[in-house]
C-alpha cells in the first residue's frame, strides 16, 4: 500500500482546515463555564499531571486528543513533505527555483512545534497569581513584588459584585473608553537571590528580565474591597526556550515574505500583475 498520502500537499491543506476547525471548536467551549474551569486547570499544571483534570471531561479529553492527532500528523506530514520534495532543491543547489524558501519554512514550522511541545511536556515553567500592592509570590527561582498599580480609567467599571461580574466585563471585551490598555500599568520588583531589577508590566505589555516574563492579564476590583484598591493578576513565564521561540517565529515570517516575494516576482515576469 502506498503512503504517499503523507507526503501530500493536500492533506496539508485538509489538517490545517481541520485544526481551524477544531480550534473554534475549542474557543466555543471555553465560552462555558463547566469546560473554561477544566481548560483552566489544565493550563496551570504540568501535562504530568491533566489525568485527574480530564477524567471528569470527557468531551475536553476527547477535543484535546483529537488536537494532539492532527498536530501530529501535520508535523509528520511537514516533515516527509521536507525530506522528500524540497531537500533535493537545496541540495542540488537550485537557487532560482520557486520554492526555494519552502524548505527553512518547513523546518521553522518544526522547531516551533518540537518547542512547543518540549515546553508542554517538560518545561511549563509558569505562574498565575492575584496581587495587591505590595504581595509577592515566588516563581521557579524569581521573587516577584508588586510595588505599585497604575489604574488610570474609572475603577468603578472594573469593580465587581457579589457574583463577581464587574461593569466592564471581562478584559478582552472592554472598550478602550472603558480601559485603555496603554495607559494602565503595574510596577514590579524582582530578584533571583544576587541581583534585584524593576520595571512595569500592562496588559499583554510584558517586563521581561533574563528568560523571565511578566505580564498582566487582568485588572479588577474585589467586591466590598474597594479600599484596598485594585488588584492585578499576573502571569510569570520562565522558560529558557522562550528567546528561541521568537527566534525561530521572526525567522518564519522573514521566510514567509522572502517566498511571497519569489512568487510575486515571478508573477510580474509572466504578466500575471496586471496594472
Amino acid at each position: 500500500m502506498t503512503m504517499n498520502w503523507l507526503f501530500s500537499m493536500r492533506l496539508a491543506f485538509v489538517l490545517l482546515v481541520l485544526l481551524s476547525v477544531w480550534f473554534a471548536l475549542g474557543v466555543s467551549m471555553s465560552e462555558q463555564d463547566a469546560y473554561r474551569q477544566v481548560l483552566r486547570s489544565l493550563n496551570d499544571l504540568p501535562m504530568s499531571q491533566w489525568m485527574q483534570s480530564l477524567a471528569n471531561a470527557p468531551i475536553v479529553a476527547s477535543w484535546l486528543a483529537g488536537l494532539f492527532g492532527l498536530m501530529f500528523l501535520l508535523g509528520l506530514n511537514t516533515a516527509l513533505c521536507s525530506w522528500r520534495d524540497l531537500l533535493p532543491t537545496w541540495r542540488h543547489k537550485r537557487w532560482r527555483s520557486p520554492r526555494i524558501m519552502m524548505l527553512p519554512i518547513h523546518i521553522l514550522t518544526l522547531l516551533v512545534f518540537i518547542f512547543h511541545g518540549v515546553d508542554l511536556v517538560f518545561i511549563h515553567g509558569h505562574d498565575s497569581v492575584v496581587l495587591q500592592q505590595g504581595e509577592r509570590f515566588n516563581s521557579g527561582r524569581y521573587q516577584i513584588e508588586l510595588v505599585k498599580v497604575d489604574y488610570r480609567n474609572d475603577a468603578s467599571q472594573i469593580t465587581e459584585d457579589e457574583k463577581g461580574f464587574s461593569p466592564a466585563g471581562r478584559i478582552t471585551r472592554r472598550s478602550v473608553e472603558v480601559f485603555d490598555p496603554r495607559i494602565n500599568n503595574a510596577y514590579f520588583k524582582v530578584s533571583n537571590g544576587e541581583q534585584t531589577v524593576s520595571g512595569h508590566a500592562g496588559f499583554l505589555r510584558p517586563f521581561n528580565w533574563g528568560d523571565l516574563y511578566i505580564t498582566v492579564t487582568d485588572f479588577r476590583v474585589p467586591y466590598q474591597q474597594q479600599a484596598k484598591g485594585v488588584q492585578v493578576k499576573v502571569l510569570a513565564v520562565h522558560n529558557p526556550l522562550i528567546n528561541y521561540f521568537f527566534i525561530c517565529y521572526c525567522l518564519l515570517l522573514v521566510s514567509l515574505l522572502l517566498q511571497g516575494l519569489v512568487f510575486w516576482r515571478r508573477s510580474i515576469k509572466k504578466g500575471g500583475r496586471k496594472c
